[in-house]
């Protein structure tokens, strides 16, 4: 029912906000000098992208359900640190504009990233790590789209001269696929001390991790003339966005290294925040240069389903006991913003 309530008070947000954008409200205060001396372009742009994640991880954990004091009983931890590239297109207009951007992964290998997989598996010491392995992880073809609406208060809010703010919603949705190959495992011994390492050769896990996010949030612009002596032509823009997002999450977890079929899968709800402050430089009267900082955070729970032919489990076994996903990713990206309308005229 509360998943329900959500997604109902989103949807009713939804419609206010398009209803606003496709109606021309009467002011609520004494429209202010416009944002530009010149109108910004109006019309269809396409914007190639280059994005490089840094000290990113998505990661998801479960408890034991028998012995509800060993909590966490399992984790694993993959590195995203990546290099991603893609397109945006879209529309733009002084009251608003939408988007639609997609990336895919464009390097394999995780840079210096080792999958880190930890079990707290002695139920008479819990909370002691028992069992720890780290792996090679690889990227395998994935995907980030992203979705978007904003309208302008500028017409109806005063505001000082420069300033934009614009209410947006949006949809966003990550799905990653890794590939974990020549791990090492080691195991605590009675005595308390680490053991040997055991070479865990060869493929060891292919997991995916996939995120739909519904999103409400709220982007502040500022426009500023750049000198004359640059000879840019327009007005660069600094902004600040900021949003929530009701998360659904769903993870599938191969271990390809156990005996038969062992399958996991976690479905899971949360929230994830966000955050992006970007510089907009004009190049000359063709372009924009963007430059975009983000960070991103994603909390979930839910629920733990095992398959295992090799166990005797004929039925899959689900549990929410300590089940947990989640996710910080920290961004750059670069993109050339191309006006159509330039090419047309």
């Amino acid at each position: 029912m509360r998943t329900i309530n959500r997604s109902l008070c989103l949807a009713l947000l939804g419609l206010s906000f398009l209803a606003l954008s496709l109606w021309d409200l009467p002011a609520l205060a004494a429209p202010t000098e416009p944002l530009l001396a010149e109108a910004p372009p109006e019309g269809f742009y396409v914007s190639p992208k280059l994005r490089r994640l840094l000290g990113s991880h998505t990661s998801y954990q479960f408890g034991d359900p028998l012995e509800r004091k060993n909590n966490p009983l399992s984790r694993l931890e993959f590195p995203l640190d990546s290099w991603w590239g893609g397109l945006e297109v879209g529309y733009a207009h002084p009251r608003y504009s939408w988007r639609l951007e997609a990336l895919t992964n464009i390097s394999r290998d995780v840079d210096g990233g080792r999958m880190k997989d930890s079990d707290w598996d002695d139920s008479s010491r819990p909370g002691v790590k028992t069992i720890y392995s780290e792996s090679w992880c690889r990227l395998k073809p994935s995907l980030t789209l992203d979705a978007s609406l904003d309208y302008s208060l500028r017409p109806h809010v005063a505001l000082p001269r420069g300033l934009d703010l614009r209410p947006l919603i949006g949809l966003r949705y990550q799905r990653y696929t890794f590939e974990t190959y020549d791990g090492v495992q080691t195991t605590l011994t009675e005595q308390d001390a680490w053991g040997a390492g055991v070479a865990l050769g060869g493929e060891g896990i292919w997991f995916r991790q996939e995120y739909v996010h519904t999103y409400l949030g709220l982007r502040l612009g500022y426009g500023l003339d750049l000198p004359q002596a640059w000879g840019w032509g327009r007005r660069a823009e600094f902004f600040l966005q900021g949003d929530w997002a009701y998360v659904k999450g769903d993870n599938r977890d191969h271990h390809l290294l156990r005996q038969g079929d062992r399958i996991t899968q976690e479905h899971t709800t949360g929230d994830a925040w966000h955050a992006a402050l970007g510089l907009r430089l004009p190049l000359g009267d063709a372009a924009f240069l963007n430059l975009t900082g983000d960070y991103m955070r994603i909390r979930t729970t839910g629920t733990h389903t095992l398959y295992n032919s090799a166990m005797g489990i004929s039925e899959p076994f689900s549990f929410d006991y300590g089940v947990e996903a989640w996710s910080d990713q920290y961004s750059l990206t670069l993109a050339l913003e191309i006006p159509l309308g330039s090419f047309w005229r």
